[in-house]
């Protein structure tokens, strides 16, 4: 059943910076990329590059921004932090700081205006639309605990360094690899290429899984579980599971379940880099 449209009490007021370079980033990713694979072709560097690029911002984003900052739902050292905040900067979804207090709102008001995604508004508005104007329901209290994180403080001031230092490596790989047209088409595949099917497999977790698949856990809210989404995303698919266990540390709890954020945690763990990894009660699983 189609969900209905929630009443809009505030005036759409345009975010014509975030438009633009959204528009720049797509406009080269569906144009850009694919011409200059045309004409001059694209390495394995280039390939190779991209694939790690997308494994590494995309965990940056689901295991930092996600599942450690925003829900707290495990512990690590302050270097391990930092590492993990970097790779989630080079995914171009804005600081930890932004992302991390948008999503705590996200499920504070789950399906109302509050809600920053608000998938009631239909699929485009939750998958990217609400990237285009500004955010008049924004309240700093979201944001108080993570303002009181150095690491996360020392990400968000340097936030834009950070996105040029990764666009900047796709480009010195390639350069060093084939000069400067290898330069140009390593940044245009695994530098603004990976970063649009980063943001967009992100983005499919606000939109696809609030509004296609199963709801086995709860039923209080939009969210559901997709396992095709979490090919994507490195488990966060599982999204029916993490609203209702939204502390958890795995959003796949099966141990079958695709989950790599949950492994990479674990991992960590084992390796005595994180630790206090929460976990819901067996029976609510």
């Amino acid at each position: 059943m189609p969900i209905p449209p929630s009443p809009i009490t505030q005036p759409a007021i345009p975010n014509y910076l975030t438009t633009t370079l959204f528009a720049l980033v797509t406009a080269v990713a569906i144009i850009g990329v694919p011409a200059f694979g045309y004409f001059y072709g694209y390495s394995w560097v280039d390939w190779t590059l991209f694939g790690v690029l997308y494994v590494v911002t995309g965990l940056g984003i689901t295991v930092g921004y996600h599942r450690l900052l925003s829900h707290r739902s495990f512990e690590c050292r302050n270097w391990v932090k930092a590492v993990l905040l970097v790779a989630g900067g080079w995914a171009l979804e804005n600081s930890a700081l932004k992302w991390a207090a948008d999503h705590i709102r996200h499920h504070a008001a789950c399906d109302q205006d509050a809600d920053p995604y608000n998938a009631t508004r239909g699929f485009w508005y939750s998958h990217c639309g609400w990237l285009f104007y500004k955010d008049t329901n924004a309240n700093d209290k979201y944001a108080s605990r993570l303002r009181q994180d150095s690491v996360v403080m020392w990400q968000h001031r340097h936030y834009w360094m950070i996105v040029l230092s990764g666009l900047g490596l796709t480009f010195a790989v390639g350069f060093l690899y084939n000069g400067w047209m290898g330069g140009l088409g390593c940044f245009l595949l695994a530098g603004v290429g990976r970063a649009f099917a980063v943001l967009n497999s992100t983005f499919c977790i606000n939109s696809v899984c609030h509004l296609w698949g199963r709801q086995p856990h709860s039923q209080e809210d939009s969210s559901r579980d997709s396992w095709l989404v979490s090919l994507l995303t490195f488990g966060e698919g599982y999204h029916n599971y993490h609203h209702t266990h939204q502390n958890d540390y795995r959003n796949g709890p099966r141990w079958y379940n695709f989950d790599p954020s949950k492994w990479l945690i674990f991992t960590l763990s084992k390796l005595g880099l994180a630790s206090s990894l929460r976990t819901a009660a067996p029976s609510a699983r």
